[in-house]
């Protein structure tokens, strides 16, 4: 019987560049794949020289051997499987090359290190450049990651892009994905090129994608360590694109049921996809999901309140408040469990929702208890947020008043917002005036405005927000503008000192350039800095959570080219901005009026 063996005359690694391979440069077609399958198929012979010949020259080889080591790792016999399994991991990819833009290799700094799922938080960074500028590097991962499921993954981030603005651009992406997939096998890269068909020809493409999506389903059920439910369900939504735009409507209920029946029953995998279909009306098909699965919904706050969304969209607003009852109860009195609520929702958007949970935490109280103190903060915020700040001030009122009589709740408070010790007790304060101030300007009511940014001052004269607000409303006021001024500069003084304190953080370049873009300043230095702290928070992201709160940074790099004029640059980072976070509601807000103001200086320009 044979041994399983590893070639120890191997010294060198393959190294994949992207003009040809390392060694051999043997010409392409059918002859060169006729050679390397039979140099495969010799990784298990008998013979130890023919084993090693072959391992050798499939070393040589380099890149244009890798497809089919890569389809041999599931070979049925096992020594073949092992050693193409081993030289697979022999691959060294130089994921980029000197001269590639800066965000890129920001983000494939330390790739080949990271554990799979924070490689697949790169891969949306990259799917979330804007105009396919991550394309060429996800088609590179479509094509080498060593993980099957990976390069399956960055296959649908390709797919899940903004469809091109033009049949110019549509040309563009396909010449890419055709120019980094010649000769590929892997079955990622079959899918990109039955995308590329689709565009031109979707009945043509049809039978091929319902071949390509059962084909997965297979592999699913056979070799689920190659492959997800998602995975499988995100193909199955491709063949719906396609009847949608051949006008089948017919034929689209069977394939969501077949999504259905697909479905592991995960929280978050039925939450995703009972957003996808209520958003399609697919209220039937939502019914299935929730009666094949009632033992996860029974049991899961969350995916309760993903009905609850569904309902209210359906127009059965009752049901949905007695689903909403259902959901709020399950966590019981556990304020932490309640919180874990909140925040998951409110990430989501349902403010709805996410706003009963926060205020049953303040109801369980005490006024003191830091979650109760959290709960208000983040209750007043997400109303400040929706422009509901007489709400918002509201929620803030009894913590405000505590505050005067207790010491120890100041304290706490402190504790939470993070303040550095020589900032005033009085920051809670300056923001309850600053959400006063702020429905006053909703009012239109100008002197009380003024008033309660007085009083924000006189608590925290370094809240950024309230020196922007100041700022905007001093204008009619010499005196009252310089006083401001000197407090924005003093401000200013203070987040440089920050940035030297703390070079590697994104935080203070941040806070520089916001302040500086919506009150005065350097305007080239705010950009600079704004895009240092875009390039930190990218770079330094490990975690959903993190990799959503770039959106924050981009969102200040969009109000400085803003405050430049420069209307082109904002709508762009803030558009990504909305991309990473879709349910930010001032984001989303602030990307129309830029939006605007890029429309309003073209027509003047045309004019």
């Amino acid at each position: 019987m044979r041994s399983c063996w590893i070639g120890v005359a191997i010294v060198a690694l393959f190294a994949i560049g992207w003009c040809g391979a390392a060694e051999v440069r043997e010409p392409r077609g059918d002859a060169l794949d006729r050679r390397i399958s039979k140099l495969i198929e010799q990784l298990g012979d008998d013979q130890f020289p023919v084993r090693e010949r072959a391992q050798q020259e499939l070393v040589q080889l380099g890149y244009e051997a890798f497809d089919a080591l890569s389809d041999a790792e599931s070979n049925d016999d096992p020594e073949i499987a092992a050693q193409a399994s081993y030289l697979v991991r022999l691959i060294r990819v130089d994921w980029t090359r000197e001269g590639d833009p800066r965000q890129i290799q920001a983000i494939f700094k330390d790739y080949e290190s990271l554990p799979d799922e924070r490689r697949l938080l790169r891969i949306r960074q990259l799917a979330d450049l804007p105009d396919d500028q991550g394309l060429e590097w996800l088609c590179r991962l479509v094509r080498f990651e060593k993980s099957q499921v990976l390069s399956k993954q960055a296959a649908l981030a390709v797919m899940g892009q903004e469809a091109p603005r033009d049949d110019a651009a549509w040309a563009r992406r396909a010449k890419m994905i055709e120019k980094s997939l010649e000769r590929a096998r892997r079955p990622a890269t079959r899918w990109l090129t039955t995308y590329v068909q689709a565009h031109a020809d979707p009945a043509g493409a049809l039978p091929a994608w319902t071949a390509l999506a059962e084909a997965e389903r297979q592999t699913l059920e056979h070799h689920p360590q190659e492959t997800q439910n998602q995975i499988v369900r995100e193909l199955l939504r491709r063949k719906i694109d396609l009847l949608d735009r051949l006008e089948r409507p017919d034929e689209i209920q069977e394939v969501m049921h077949q999504m259905v029946l697909c479905e592991r029953g995960d929280s978050a995998s039925l939450t995703e996809l009972v957003d996808w279909l209520a958003k399609r009306k697919a209220w039937s098909v939502v019914d299935e999901v929730a009666t094949r699965f009632a033992a996860s919904f029974e049991t899961d706050a969350l995916l309760l309140y993903t009905l609850c969304e569904a309902r209210v969209a359906q127009g059965n607003r009752e049901n949905a408040e007695r689903t909403a009852e259902q959901a709020l109860k399950l966590s019981g009195d556990s304020a932490l469990e309640h919180k874990a609520v909140a925040k998951a929702l409110l990430e989501r958007g349902l403010t709805e929702w996410s706003d009963r949970e926060w205020r049953y935490i303040i109801q369980l109280g005490p006024i003191a208890s830091p979650l109760a103190i959290e709960a208000r903060l983040n209750l007043s915020q997400s109303l400040h947020d929706r422009a509901l700040d007489r709400q918002a001030a509201e929620s803030l009122q009894g913590l405000i008043e505590a505050m005067d009589t207790d010491m120890n709740v100041v304290l706490q408070v402190r504790e939470i917002l993070q303040s550095s010790p020589d900032r005033p007790p009085g920051m809670l304060r300056a923001r309850y005036f600053h959400y006063l101030a702020c429905d006053a300007e909703s009012q239109k009511d100008i002197a009380k405005q003024r008033e309660f940014l007085d009083k924000a001052l006189e608590q925290d004269k370094a809240d950024v927000d309230v020196l922007i607000s100041a700022y905007r409303l001093s204008a009619a006021d010499a005196k009252w503008r310089a006083d401001v001024v000197e407090l924005v500069k003093k401000a200013v003084d203070e987040t440089r000192r920050a940035i030297e304190d703390a070079p590697d953080e994104p935080t203070s370049y941040n806070q520089f350039a916001w302040l500086v873009a919506n009150t005065e300043g350097d305007m080239e230095e705010a950009i600079r800095l704004s895009q240092k702290s875009v390039d930190l928070a990218r770079a330094s992201a490990t975690t959903q959570e993190e990799f959503r709160s770039v959106s924050m940074y981009l969102d200040t790099l969009a109000h400085c080219y803003y405050a430049q004029k420069d209307f082109e640059n904002a709508v762009k980072n803030q558009a990504e901005a909305v991309k990473l976070d879709p349910h930010s509601v001032p984001i989303g807000r602030q990307l129309k009026t830029f939006q605007r103001a890029l429309a309003d200086s073209q027509s003047k320009r045309d004019k």
